[in-house]
């Protein structure tokens, strides 16, 4: 879901750049939700790396490197 989020902010951060490239709309405007946008970006991708290491920590260590299939040289 996070992912998912980033990418929809990414998607609207590159239109509203767009339209302010274009001169569309009113400039203050864009440049306003352009930074907030962007601070939502931030926060989006920092609550996702912080699940990810949450993830990572919970793992279980792996014990049985000799039940692998494949030898690793």
């Amino acid at each position: 879901m996070l992912l998912y989020q980033l990418a929809q902010s990414f998607e609207e951060r590159t239109m509203l750049q767009k339209a302010l490239q274009n001169g569309a709309g009113d400039m203050d405007q864009l440049q306003v939700r352009i930074q907030e946008v962007e601070d939502q970006l931030y926060s989006q991708a920092e609550r996702w790396k912080n699940a990810v290491q949450d993830a990572i920590y919970l793992q279980i260590p792996y014990e049985a490197p000799h039940l692998d299939d494949d030898m690793v040289l």
